[in-house]
């Protein structure tokens, strides 16, 4: 087929977007006036996502590529459910991947078999944006422990919300080969929890690391950020405080009963504002700043024994919110730098910033405008003719009600307004 007719074709299929088909007018400041489909392509006013209703009937692969080499996950990854209700204001997959959808037990556990007789891989990571919340997730824990614990192949969870009570799966899945426990209080204080809507306390911190250390844990991971909107100096030194209330939590317990070797990593990523997000209308701290509060952290956390800190590229992060928020504009910018030498990005020894640098000045582009720049709340969006699910209402209150420190429940204890009732059936 010739291109036109296959992209004409293509716009016609629910959640394809086809960029070419649209028109964008700018104010003279910069900010878009207007997205339009253009006349004659058939092009929808706006492009609603495509919705996987069942996930327990969806295709999913059974056998993967396995390479010679060690990959960063080297582990099969197994998808038990998608989207997450629990509506934390800076995490873009947690707003775009709702409804919640779990996929069944028998299912996970007719899947993990294929995949390690497929790879023989020694490690099954139960994956989504929340696993704790999975409805069977003790018994699906034991069941995998109890098929493949003969072959040494391993269940692991990711990073967990620290109010789940987890501590029987943890024990299940722990019985092959002891790892990390890794949290994500994601802030210092409540207030600033109380700001992302995170929803956990410091009880909740405090209780799920006792009882790790208490069934033989001494290696905790803590993911937090840096840079969320309204923090404060004493929010980031928050961080090193509940470092030091972790570690008193293991030293509190008698001596025999503890498991040698306490470790404790603390993971402060910078915070990048993302669309599709509450935050959408943030502004990325400029770099100077956010350096600042890092090194802060870091002569805070120095103070306390058996703390590793581990900390994000100022620069990387600062391209990544150019790019979370840009628009057609930033195609030539990317062209550009790739022509300059930019690959590998993710790479800290490849990533070169001067290139980058070099690129936003030749096409003309001030990345600043994308990532340093708090949105007006009535400000078209260049992603405004695309519907992920949540309504732009629903953000703009959430917004608000972030800047006030205010709560949204979780929306499996009553309907929040969030938008994706206009999608039927999406919400059971």
């Amino acid at each position: 087929l010739p291109r036109e007719e296959y992209l004409r074709m293509a716009a016609r299929i629910p959640g394809v977007y086809v960029p070419s088909f649209y028109d964008v007018s700018y104010h003279a400041d910069g900010t878009i006036a207007a997205i339009e489909p253009k006349e004659g392509t058939g092009a929808p006013q706006t492009v609603y996502k495509a919705l996987v209703s069942d996930l327990t009937c969806a295709e999913y692969p059974e056998k993967l590529i396995v390479p010679y080499g060690e990959g960063v996950h080297d582990r099969i990854m197994l998808e038990i459910f998608r989207g997450c209700t629990r509506g934390c204001r800076f995490c873009q997959a947690g707003m775009i991947y709702r409804p919640v959808r779990e996929r069944s037990m028998e299912r996970l556990l007719e899947l993990a078999e294929k995949l390690v007789c497929a790879t023989g891989y020694d490690e099954i990571s139960l994956m989504s944006l929340s696993s704790g919340d999975y409805s069977c997730l003790p018994e699906l824990a034991r069941e995998m422990v109890r098929r493949f614990a003969a072959r040494r192949v391993k269940i692991s969870l990711p990073s967990q919300r620290i109010d789940n009570v987890l501590t029987d799966t943890l024990k299940e899945t722990q019985k092959v080969r002891k790892t990390a426990l890794t949290l994500a209080p994601e802030a210092g204080t409540q207030r600033m929890r109380d700001v992302i809507n995170k929803g956990v306390t410091e009880e909740d911190l405090i209780r799920s690391v006792t009882d790790a250390f208490e069934q033989g844990w001494s290696a905790v991971k803590l993911y937090f950020m840096i840079g969320l909107p309204t923090e404060t100096d004493e929010d980031v030194l928050g961080i090193a405080r509940l470092a030091g209330l972790v570690r008193s939590c293991y030293l509190s317990l008698p001596k025999e009963k503890r498991a040698p070797g306490l470790r404790i990593t603390v993971s402060a990523s910078v915070f990048v504002p993302k669309n599709f997000t509450p935050f959408q209308w943030a502004a990325q701290l400029r770099g100077g700043e956010v350096a600042r509060r890092q090194q802060l952290l870091k002569h805070e956390l120095a103070r306390i024994k058996g703390v590793d800190f581990k900390y994000h590229a100022v620069d990387l992060s600062y391209i990544e919110a150019v790019f979370a928020r840009g628009d057609r504009r930033l195609a030539d910018v990317l062209e550009r730098a790739w022509r300059l030498g930019c690959r590998f990005d993710g790479w800290s020894d490849q990533f070169r910033y001067d290139l980058w640098r070099q690129a936003f000045e030749e096409c003309g582009v001030d990345p600043d405008f994308y990532a340093c720049r708090e949105r007006p709340d009535d400000e078209v969006f260049p992603w405004e003719h695309l519907d992920a699910g949540v309504s732009r209402e629903f953000l703009l209150r959430e917004w608000k009600k972030a800047q006030s420190a205010e709560r949204t429940q979780d929306c499996r204890k009553g309907c929040v307004g969030c938008g994706m009732r206009r999608y039927e059936g999406a919400c059971r």
